[in-house]
């Protein structure tokens, strides 16, 4: 009524013109007070990350470091900084476990096993393989059941590895892989079972005499794992990874890693 009144005081529009304008602001004002609503619950279901987080991760091992280079990516993604804490294998999950890490950079799948507090990441960052590495002989091993009558030497805390070798006699884990090679060398074990990534060790310290089968004991994708209380950030980085796989990323990062092992093996092998 106000509105009209004044309407007809300065003259501008009849008694019907105002009724319309009113209506007018009227289905104005309800539609910004809707939009103003939707906002507020967008800004309630927005996630709220952390900046930066750190990620456990196994020292020395260039597979773990491919990988991060991945996660960053996939964090950032998400508008998350990662930084990556190398540790030994073993400490590594048992920190993140702990709840000290927000999350392990990889592990096969089934470490929740172990670990109950770490959480999977859905989607493969990574392959890797396993290969049986013998030193200035070579040996018929193409499968599990081969390396039985040999004396093995592994790396502590790569847990597929150890679980695969549990039933076998004669195992020795040590926390090194220079020091595996140094057993190897000086005869002190038969066979080391070790990651394919292994060549780019033996590289780094310039270790020729090493030998492999070209056919691989068993190959096991890794994933991502965060710590339980993290868990929320699961389907946001899900989706991160899903979109750098449908768009090819991870598959280019897996095939450059791939040709960095097969010419540390051509570059050893040769003369």
């Amino acid at each position: 009524m106000a509105m009209a009144a004044a309407c007809k005081m300065a003259g501008e529009i009849d008694s019907t013109g105002c009724a319309m304008q009113i209506a007018t602001l009227t289905r104005r004002t309800v539609l910004l007070g809707t939009l103003a609503a939707l906002a507020a619950q967008v800004c309630r279901a927005q996630p709220s990350w952390p900046a930066s987080v750190q990620l456990g991760c196994v020292e020395n091992e260039p597979m773990t470091d491919t990988a991060l280079g991945i996660l960053r990516e996939a964090y950032r993604r998400i508008g998350i900084e990662v930084v990556g804490v190398p540790m030994p294998p073993e400490r590594a999950a048992a920190a993140v476990n702990a709840g000290e890490f927000f999350g392990d950079v990889t592990h096969v799948a089934g470490i929740d096993a172990v670990y109950p507090n770490l959480v999977r990441v859905p989607v493969a960052l990574i392959s890797f393989e396993v290969l049986a590495f013998t030193y200035g002989r070579d040996l018929p091993l193409r499968a599990w059941p081969d390396l039985q009558p040999y004396r093995i030497c592994i790396r502590r805390g790569l847990k597929s590895i150890e679980k695969a070798t549990a039933s076998f006699p004669q195992v020795s884990a040590v926390s090194q892989s220079a020091n595996i090679f140094n057993m190897l060398k000086h005869g002190r074990c038969d066979v080391a079972v070790l990651p394919d990534t292994a060549w780019l060790e033996l590289e780094r310290l310039n270790i020729r005499g090493m030998r492999t089968q070209d056919t691989p004991l068993q190959s096991w994708p890794l994933y991502h794992y965060v710590h339980k209380t993290h868990a929320a950030v699961i389907p946001a980085l899900t989706q991160a990874l899903q979109e750098m796989q449908k768009s090819g990323f991870l598959a280019a990062r897996q095939a450059d890693f791939s040709k960095r092992l097969r010419q540390a093996r051509r570059g050893l092998s040769s003369e």
